[in-house]
């Protein structure tokens, strides 16, 4: 199950212990956690919220009503659009980095998202930033 190891990686880069339960359920194996003092948590959105919290790294889903919406759409935006691919090529496409400043135009609540969290220098690591122009140049992008 993909989500699974995604969330074993999420509990690895917020410095948890690794050791949660996961499964998947239904048609479209939607990811539960197993937790061991309460009911369990299902959705890949909802369960990395539970683990940035568990985590005391909450900065990460935003300081502002803003940043934190930004953090909100993307979660949505990962389980609504990039879980719907069927191939891993396909999610490859939709998540390339190399876009040029139309593209990024064109995925702007994503552009959004990353110009916003590449800033976390646990989640950038070595990697260099990327540049986000936030005027429109393209009048047709939407």
């Amino acid at each position: 199950m993909a989500a699974a190891a995604e969330l074993k990686l999420l509990e690895k880069s917020l410095g948890l212990r690794p050791g949660n339960k996961y499964s998947a359920q239904g048609e479209r194996q939607v990811p539960v956690l197993q937790t061991n003092n309460g009911p369990s948590l299902m959705g890949l959105a909802t369960i990395a919220t539970h683990l940035v919290k568990l985590a005391n790294k909450e900065h990460l889903l935003g300081s502002t009503p803003e940043e934190k919406a930004i953090v909100q759409q993307w979660l949505e935006y990962r389980v609504t659009r990039v879980d719907g691919h069927s191939s891993k090529e396909d999610t490859h496409t939709l998540l390339k980095v190399d876009l040029t400043v139309q593209e990024k135009e064109s995925y702007l609540n994503v552009s959004r998202w990353f110009c916003h969290i590449q800033h976390y220098p646990d989640i950038r690591q070595h990697l260099s930033s990327v540049v986000f122009i936030k005027n429109r140049l393209y009048a047709n992008s939407h």
